[in-house]
């Protein structure tokens, strides 16, 4: 078990876990809005009401975090774990309103792709939570985090594809500027996935 006594009035586990979890919920429908932009703005307010939610849970930990004497992980490990969790949120909340406003007719194999990776990234990350509660599991953690990297640099060779053909094969300046913008947003929330990952073995690290 943690090294550290774990105060019985708020379990920070349970956040980080919670915010896992919604981060997952908003993957899966931001692959279902990539999948069917004839959806788009429907799902899009599932995928806002899920960023409130997680923002929630992330007000919850800081007002917590601010007031408890004794944490079972440095303050600014907990810090950093759950604002990038919610970061993750927030940005598949930004890709999903950027594709709703731009009104994109039909998706591209590229997009569904990225999308598939977020969601991989974000699986990943659920399952690296929930065992961060105990050090016996910090192997697993371990792979756990390599994967959220792999789904990251999987992203990076999906946005090169995506734009070469892009620019390459589309002729409407309007839409290069669209399923830019779109792009880069899907990859950026891998980007923010990888910082988790980080933070992540960052408390293994220490607690190793």
């Amino acid at each position: 078990m943690l090294r550290r006594f774990i105060p019985q009035e708020f379990d920070f586990f349970d956040c980080f876990e919670k915010a896992a979890a919604e981060a997952v919920t908003a993957a899966k429908l931001l692959l279902k809005m990539t999948e069917n932009y004839g959806d788009a703005d429907p799902i899009a307010r599932e995928i806002e009401a899920v960023e409130h939610a997680c923002d929630d849970i992330t007000h919850q930990a800081m007002d917590r975090l601010n007031k408890v004497f004794i944490t079972p992980l440095d303050r600014e490990d907990i810090h950093a774990i759950i604002i990038r969790l919610d970061d993750v949120v927030d940005l598949i909340h930004a890709s999903s309103s950027r594709m709703a406003f731009l009104h994109i007719e039909k998706p591209t194999t590229h997009s569904i792709n990225m999308a598939k990776q977020i969601v991989r990234g974000c699986e990943k990350i659920a399952d690296a939570v929930r065992g961060l509660r105990f050090t016996k599991n910090y192997e697993q953690v371990t792979k756990d985090c390599i994967a959220i990297h792999e789904a990251e640099n999987a992203a990076d060779d999906l946005l090169h594809y995506a734009l070469a053909e892009l620019f390459t094969t589309v002729k409407d300046p309007i839409t290069v500027i669209k399923w830019k913008d779109i792009y880069e947003s899907l990859e950026a929330v891998t980007d923010r996935q990888e910082a988790v990952a980080n933070a992540l073995h960052g408390v293994i690290v220490k607690m190793s």
